[in-house]
């Protein structure tokens, strides 16, 4: 496999404190990596990183072979999707949010598309008409991926998407990531504190500690090396 995204020595320094110190480590498309450790080790600053929200102190972050400070910030976003543990919908009914992806792409809606995505996520096509704010939580995070996936990035960064969702929920999304990888090569990292979840998802750990790696390599070395433990 190729590599589409790679880390090399990466630094970050915030107010004088190092948040991220010498972190390389390569992604290669299609994989699934989960990112792990204490809290404050570092894991969303990775991400904001990856995302090009932050730009790092040292070193620097390719993108297919191209450092990303050279793409337009919106450019990269949409092959490099973020989404964090609280979910932001914007305008007021779903549809606004559903429609957007294809704005974006100067594309005709494809509602076959949609409906197909509401299905796997286990809502109806009249969710469309919902207001965002009649949604439940899971719901909300669950129309969150979807538009991000109608826009068809190739690497989504989950951020504790499921930590505040219930088992039900947590596996709908779970599901609805995995399928998109198996359809269309779709590269994950994804950053959890639960055990079980890394072990679900995960081909490949990263653990972080004190913003250094402290672990990585596949997920059955991790868990074969530490054993069962919720960080």
């Amino acid at each position: 496999m190729m590599n589409i995204m790679e880390c090399k020595n990466i630094q970050l320094i915030k107010n004088n404190q190092t948040i991220l110190h010498d972190i390389s480590f390569s992604i290669e498309a299609g994989d699934s990596i989960g990112i792990i450790g204490p809290s404050g080790s570092g894991k969303s600053s990775l991400f904001r990183l990856l995302n090009l929200l932050i730009s790092p102190t040292q070193g620097e972050i390719l993108y297919k072979n191209r450092n990303i400070r050279d793409y337009a910030p919106m450019e990269l976003r949409r092959s490099v999707s973020y989404i964090l543990q609280k979910t932001y919908l914007f305008g007021t009914t779903v549809q606004e949010n559903l429609l957007y992806p294809y704005q974006l792409l100067n594309q005709k809606p494809d509602f076959h598309v949609i409906r197909n995505y509401l299905d796997k996520a286990n809502l109806s096509i009249n969710t469309l008409e919902k207001k965002n704010t009649a949604l439940s939580g899971g719901e909300q995070q669950r129309i969150a991926l979807i538009r991000s996936l109608l826009i068809k990035p190739e690497i989504i960064l989950l951020d504790e998407v499921t930590a505040a969702l219930d088992e039900e929920n947590t596996l709908l999304i779970e599901k609805l990531v995995t399928d998109e990888q198996e359809a269309h090569h779709l590269t994950l990292l994804f950053v959890t504190h639960n055990t079980s979840q890394a072990k679900r998802l995960a081909k490949k750990i990263l653990y972080l500690d004190a913003g250094a790696i402290d672990f990585w390599g596949t997920a059955a070395d991790y868990f074969s090396l530490k054993g069962e433990r919720d960080e």
